[in-house]
């Protein structure tokens, strides 16, 4: 056979080899997420596990757009999943989804004193429509003659201050980056006692571990960890946030915690049949049961 023809093949088959191979969609893609965190699954879907999180402006490389509203995207060496809804996709220099509107546009506020009432409309004459922690921050939906309107409501001016957006982000992207961690944990065994992966973990010993790879201390008890932190109610979890739970008869304060992660769940150590798990907190047995939540971070 000549040499040039069979060389002329080989080059023919690596052209028609790489074309094969190259990813049929390419573009980059922006975390658009307004102060929170995007996260990176090893699969198309909210129940796989999370590989990493990506705060907001974090740039990916868009490999394909799949049909279900997610992307596959590559992560500094990193490939995963993620949802379309919190991604801006640039391809060819040409926005295929709208930015968000830029930060510096926007107003976010910070309870200085208390829980502070939110109204149902602008006046403290409304019903009360909710509640703000000291310390929790918000974004302002529009700016009146001393109230603002939040997701929820109205809240006074005069128990809040305005923050720029990087603290309102930084309020956010640490309790997200605790309940992230926290969510590699599940399907571990359950065990009395347990505070750690090798051993396994009760449901207390389950949140103080992890805070604690965050360097925070939280009291040992499900009853003890009501005194850490400051007090969150339902209706204003975020998360990161402890939810604590008493059923039955027990005499103590307490008898359940886990940690909230959004979407109205959490992630518990729940018992030696199941194990650490996910669950809604909508669910009956854990609404009657609810005592309250704590904000650590």
């Amino acid at each position: 056979m000549n040499f040039k023809h069979t060389v002329s093949r080989l080059t023919a088959g690596l052209l028609l080899v790489s074309a094969l191979v190259t990813p049929a969609f390419a573009a980059t893609g922006t975390v658009n997420t307004e102060g929170s965190s995007l996260r990176l699954r090893s699969e198309a879907n909210t129940g796989s596990s999370v590989l990493k999180t990506l705060g907001h402006g974090t740039q990916v490389e868009v490999l394909s757009d799949l049909a279900d509203g997610w992307y596959q995207v590559s992560y500094k060496g990193t490939t995963g999943y993620v949802s379309g809804e919190y991604l801006t996709v640039t391809e060819d220099g040409a926005a295929v989804q709208a930015a968000a509107e830029p930060a510096a546009d926007k107003i976010y506020i910070k309870v200085t004193e208390g829980p502070l009432n939110i109204r149902s409309g602008p006046g403290t004459d409304y019903d009360r429509a909710g509640s703000l922690s000291t310390g929790r921050t918000a974004e302002v939906v529009e700016k009146l003659d001393g109230w603002y309107k939040i997701s929820g409501g109205y809240v006074c001016a005069d128990y809040v201050t305005e923050i720029d957006a990087a603290a309102y982000q930084a309020s956010y992207s640490k309790g997200q980056e605790i309940a992230d961690y926290a969510l590699q944990f599940k399907g571990y065994r359950y065990v009395h006692g347990g505070s750690s992966p090798s051993t396994g973990f009760d449901c207390s010993g389950f949140t103080s571990y992890v805070y604690k790879q965050f360097g925070y201390s939280l009291n040992r008890t499900c009853s003890g960890q009501l005194d850490n932190g400051t007090p969150v109610s339902m209706s204003e979890l975020q998360p990161g946030d402890l939810v604590i739970f008493k059923k039955g008869n027990s005499s103590s304060r307490a008898t359940h915690v886990g940690l909230y992660i959004g979407d109205n769940q959490f992630i518990h150590a729940s018992t030696a049949k199941v194990g650490v798990i996910i669950n809604k907190l909508s669910d009956y047995y854990y609404t009657t049961g609810f005592v309250g939540g704590r904000r650590i971070v």
